[in-house]
């Protein structure tokens, strides 16, 4: 997620605006050119190419639906609808703003005034979907497993007419509806125990029919009811209503709710979900790479499963014509070539009359190539392949070498990894389009946007060392003559 919103932050576009402090020299790469200089160029054709797929990722990862949204609460720090329907939620003194995940969140203690309400957003005579990433707390104030707790809700004078919330009596996830009477009781349940400290994406829908839940964009639950009342007495983070009185008041993390006037097919809740963006945007090892230029009203075509250097090369197919399987067959011996193979190109100058080698880290521009050569250390990766952004600054506040300056540099590039640490020192200065949280399998991988620490030899200005992130070690830092570099604009 990079709240999924934090994808949508985070570095800056080349031509829009830099750190302070970023590195001045004539030729390098900056992101704070000058908007009123047209003849000056700020980025290169097949960083553009790779940008739009950058940027059509991070939509999906988003979660990117406006059709039909009547609310939409990112959490982010503040109670503002993002739909355009003006209703803000208030918060309660027992809901509180942190950042467990990219972009902030909202966090409830369990007590009686741990809530955020609006006004009723949905009709609930007709068909409507709501949809919520929830996280049970855990910790050293864990929540309760055998107690109820509601998400979501809209209420009427008794009762609420939907919730979406855990329920002890599954020990997992529900979506249910009630009628006005409070009689009758209707629910959907996933079919596996909820987990606390897990964020987890939940969907409720009711078709007119029946109501289903899914699970992390996944159909998990339905059950048929036509059950429908208008509940016009405020829809609700964080609680629910029961006998005309708030209950079931969340013990956790909510983030990004929203609620839509009409039914969401199974597609459109895997793209709210992040589920497509997972599928879509993908770091292959052992397979085939395929890398699709989609159409701009169908989020879902565009598609990024490859590895870092084939990434790379699709993106220099895509954009000229003389990148060709002929091309890259006669100078690099392989139609798709791998990282270390751009790399001894690169530095033997055998990469054909296309690539210009850059020696300089300052000498870098917006678009040029830098090759990492693992020299055979890993067995998975023969090494790494980016694309740069902008040279945004020196960097001295860890991991100096004597002798060596360190470089913060912006890059494009295809990764399982993101670049940095999320929440740890300086990783906010220097963030991945693709990082969520710390948690391990909860970031997402393939194209994006991050940082990386290349290193200069204050003799000759030419690559030294790099290490991965600003937050990688010095145990993580590897000088050129375990793992070559070598850098190259394309001509």
């Amino acid at each position: 997620m990079v709240s999924r919103r934090g994808l949508l932050s985070g570095a800056a576009i080349v031509g829009v605006g830099a750190f302070t402090g970023a590195v001045q020299s004539p030729g390098t790469a900056a992101a704070d050119a000058p908007l009123n200089t047209p003849f000056t160029p700020v980025t290169a054709p097949h960083l553009a190419e790779a940008e739009r797929m950058v940027h059509y990722q991070r939509l999906l990862a988003s979660g990117y639906l406006p059709g039909g949204l009547l609310g939409h609460w990112p959490l982010d720090g503040t109670g503002a609808d993002r739909s355009g329907h003006e209703r803000p939620v208030t918060l309660g003194s027992g809901a509180s703003w942190s950042t467990l995940r990219a972009g902030g969140d909202l966090t409830f203690d369990g007590t009686s005034n741990a809530y955020a309400a609006t006004a009723s957003v949905l009709d609930t005579t007709a068909p409507f979907t709501v949809s919520a990433w929830v996280r049970l707390a855990d910790g050293d104030s864990p929540a309760d497993l055998a107690t109820m707790y509601t998400a979501v809700s809209q209420d009427g004078t008794s009762a609420s007419r939907f919730l979406l919330q855990y329920d002890p009596a599954f020990s997992t996830w529900a979506f249910k509806v009630r009628s006005e009477d409070q009689s009758t009781k209707v629910s959907a349940v996933a079919t596996t125990p909820a987990a606390l400290g897990v964020w987890t994406h939940l969907t409720g829908v009711w078709d007119g029919t029946q109501i289903h839940l899914y699970v992390n964009g996944e159909l998990k639950g339905s059950a048929a009811t036509t059950l429908s009342w208008a509940a016009t007495r405020g829809f609700n983070i964080g609680r629910a209503k029961w006998d005309g009185a708030p209950v079931n008041r969340f013990k956790g993390s909510v983030d990004d709710v929203r609620a839509y006037g009409r039914v969401l097919s199974a597609d459109e809740i895997s793209v709210i979900s992040g589920r497509t963006a997972d599928l879509n945007n993908q770091y292959l090892v052992g397979s085939a790479s395929t890398v699709t230029w989609g159409t701009p009203d169908d989020l879902t075509s565009w598609i990024a499963k490859a590895r870092c250097s084939s990434f790379i090369t699709w993106v220099l197919k895509d954009t000229y014509g003389w990148a060709s399987d002929a091309y890259f067959t006669q100078y690099f011996q392989d139609r798709i070539p791998e990282a270390a193979d751009y790399r001894k190109a690169f530095t033997d100058g055998t990469g054909g009359p296309h690539f210009k080698r850059i020696r300089k880290v300052t000498d870098l521009q917006p678009g040029d190539l830098i090759a990492v050569d693992y020299n055979g250390s890993d067995p998975d990766n023969t090494g790494h392949i980016v694309m740069v952004r902008q040279v945004k600054d020196v960097f001295t506040g860890s991991v100096n070498f004597s002798g060596e300056t360190q470089y913060a540099v912006e890059v494009v590039d295809m990764t399982s990894d993101p670049h940095g640490v999320y929440g740890l020192s300086s990783y906010a200065q220097y963030p991945d389009t693709r990082m969520v949280s710390d948690v391990d399998g909860a970031n997402f991988q393939g194209v994006g946007i991050g940082h990386m620490m290349f290193y200069a030899s204050d003799t000759t200005g030419e690559f030294s060392r790099y290490r991965w992130s600003v937050n990688s070690s010095s145990a993580k830092t590897y000088a050129v003559a375990d793992r070559p570099i070598s850098a190259a604009r394309v001509v």
